[in-house]
Order: C-alpha cells, then sequence, then structure tokens
C-alpha cells in the first residue's frame, strides 16, 4: 500500500454558499497528497457536519486529513480522488458479459448509481440469453434459469431485486435516486448470479479434470 504524503500548502474548506433549508452546513476540508513511491497526487476529501475549527490554516487542514477518523462522531468518510476504476476480473465469465459486470463495479467506484444498477440488471438478461432461455421478459428469462436448475432459488430471488430496482432507471424514471447502499448490493447480488451460473461450475470442471488426469476415478 502506498504511503501518501500531505502537501501543507494545499489545504482547503469549502462549504455550500446557500444551504437548503432545514440542513446542517456541512463542510468541504480537501487537501493534496503525495505519493512516496511514484510522486503522483491525489485529493483526499471529507464533508463534515461537524464544527471545523474556522482559524485553521491550510497546513492544518491537510494535517487533519492525515487522520483516519477525524471527526468519528460525525460519521464523516474521507474519499481520495480520483477513485479507483479498475472494476472487476471475471475469469470464467464470457467475455462480453465480463466486461459488462467489471463495467458496472468500475461505474459503482466513481458513485455513477444508476449506471451501476442498469448493468447489472444488463448482466444477468445477456447470462439469460447465454444461456439459451427462451424469448420474452427478464422476469421468464430469470425463472427459467432457476427452472432450469442454473441457479438456485435465493439466486433467482436475487436477480428480480436487480431487476426491480434497475428498471425504474432502465425506463427512465429517475424521480428517486439511486442510493449507494442499494447499489452495491444490486451488484454483490449480480456477483452471485455471475458465480452460480459460470466461476463455480468452471472451478468444478477444473478440479475435476485435475483428478482424472491422475487415474483417480473412485
Amino acid at each position: 500500500m502506498a504511503n501518501m504524503t500531505p502537501v501543507p500548502e494545499s489545504g482547503t474548506r469549502r462549504e455550500p454558499v446557500e444551504p437548503a433549508v432545514g440542513h446542517a452546513i456541512f463542510t468541504n476540508l480537501m487537501a493534496c497528497f503525495r505519493c512516496d513511491g511514484c510522486g503522483a497526487l491525489s485529493i483526499r476529501s471529507m464533508w463534515t457536519g461537524d464544527g471545523v475549527n474556522p482559524d485553521l490554516d491550510a497546513a492544518g487542514i491537510a494535517a487533519m486529513l492525515t487522520l483516519e477518523s477525524p471527526f468519528p462522531e460525525a460519521g464523516a468518510e474521507t474519499r481520495w480522488y480520483p477513485a479507483g476504476t479498475r472494476g472487476k476480473p471475471y475469469p470464467d465469465v464470457p467475455a462480453q458479459i465480463a466486461a459488462a459486470a467489471s463495467e458496472a463495479h468500475s461505474c459503482m467506484a466513481v458513485e455513477a448509481c444508476r449506471g451501476a444498477v442498469i448493468l447489472a440488471r444488463s448482466v444477468i438478461e445477456a447470462t439469460a440469453k447465454d444461456k439459451g432461455m427462451p424469448a420474452g421478459t427478464l422476469v421468464t428469462k430469470i425463472d427459467a434459469m432457476h427452472e432450469a436448475r442454473l441457479i438456485r432459488e435465493d439466486i433467482r430471488d436475487g436477480a428480480h431485486e436487480v431487476r426491480y430496482l434497475a428498471n425504474d432507471a432502465a425506463h427512465g424514471d429517475f424521480a428517486e435516486p439511486v442510493p449507494q447502499a442499494d447499489a452495491e448490493l444490486i451488484l454483490t447480488l449480480m456477483d452471485e448470479v455471475l458465480e452460480e451460473v459460470y466461476q463455480s461450475p468452471a472451478r468444478v470442471a477444473r478440479r475435476r479434470a485435475a483428478r482424472l488426469d491422475r487415474g483417480t476415478t473412485t
């Protein structure tokens, strides 16, 4: 793990000019950090509703952001920018489906929650098509995967949860935002479908092949 050293003069604060009525004024603290290994710069940012000393100078803010939890009682979280967007590898999933699933995780890394859940839904539909499920709605395809014993009952139900949350966003109904926690859970459910359909069977097949290569049949 890289060690990041704060750039003292870079510390700054930012506050909403006109906070929404009834909402607290949240302070955004930011500072640059330099990687001791490669010299690259990153930004550490934190929003906090807790009282921040208005007399803190740039160096003081940068020093504060070196702490793991500057305001634990306020539940403040720090974030690094730019965010990592590498996605996730799926070595036993067909390439085109694996690429979309990985892209869903890349969306999640930058908090593009709608994009993440829409891709998750598409991944499940593509999985059903790849496995030759009958044409029709996604409801039909998911249920058909269960009937074909490709997925267990709880995985089927998880796939439907992905469908429920993604449907509104996929059909252009943006009245409500997609909470980050919900989107993260949706990607977990998507991953469970891929695990059940592709990755677990592939591991079993590799193990069986290795056993047979050694001549062990009983």
